[in-house]
């Protein structure tokens, strides 16, 4: 039986994680485990309508996310606002973590999460390149998410992952936007490193040539050995 803890999805985009975290809510809610889905990345509540706002006002682009038009068209603009927005971001990931992640744990609910504290991070750091903004390990916007990822206690970690035409293809097919070749190399590997070293058990699948089945029984018999 599981204990009331958060089983993290992360991985690059288009990898399965959330088709592979709602099959592995649907199991456990069978076996009548009580299941809370959410989710936890960069752009929440605040910084999200501080970006929708911009790029509204600034670019042209309607075919990528907001924070992406902004630095690909605006980039000197992004640059001043970006100790602006990633205030706004901690603020709302603290509030978001409370609600979604922390009031749910203390309830006995295991908390299934797409992406979580190490991808929010990771964000941060791949944000302050672009932004050319000097982002120090002691850093707020790094030692205060750390701070609530500790809150959270132990953490599973399922990081997904494939091939980037793999993934490409996969992210035209259900009509999403598609995500830029760093973009993604930064998810394969820093964020990665990162996962590895925040989470108390960690499961790496490459999902390109897998079937969606035998990825989530292969998720499955792993939590099964570690619970």
């Amino acid at each position: 039986m599981l204990k009331p803890r958060v089983i993290a999805f992360a991985g690059t985009v288009g990898s399965g994680k959330s088709t592979q975290m709602r099959l592995l809510a649907s199991i456990l809610k069978h076996r009548r485990i009580k299941v809370k889905i959410s989710s936890l990345k960069t752009g929440h509540i605040l910084a999200y309508f501080l970006e929708i706002i911009l790029a509204k006002m600034l670019t042209k682009r309607r075919d990528v996310f907001p924070i992406r038009a902004l630095f690909e068209e605006k980039l000197h603009i992004f640059r001043k606002l970006f100790k602006l927005w990633l205030y706004l971001d901690v603020v709302s990931i603290a509030v978001k973590f409370l609600l979604s992640i922390f009031v749910p744990l203390k309830l006995g609910y295991v908390v299934l999460v797409e992406e979580y504290i190490p991808a929010t991070i990771a964000d941060y750091i791949y944000l302050s390149r672009i932004a050319d903004f000097v982002l120090k390990p002691k850093s707020f916007a790094i030692t205060f998410p750390l701070r609530l990822m500790y809150m959270g206690g132990f953490t599973y970690t399922i990081f997904l992952d494939a091939g980037n035409n793999i993934l490409k293809s996969r992210q035209r097919r259900r009509g999403s936007f598609e995500e830029r070749e760093d973009y993604l190399n930064m998810q394969r590997n820093s964020l990665l490193s990162i996962s590895r070293k925040l989470s108390n058990r960690l499961l790496y699948l490459n999902t390109e040539k897998q079937a969606i089945e035998e990825t989530h029984r292969l998720i499955r018999d792993w939590l099964m050995s570690e619970a």
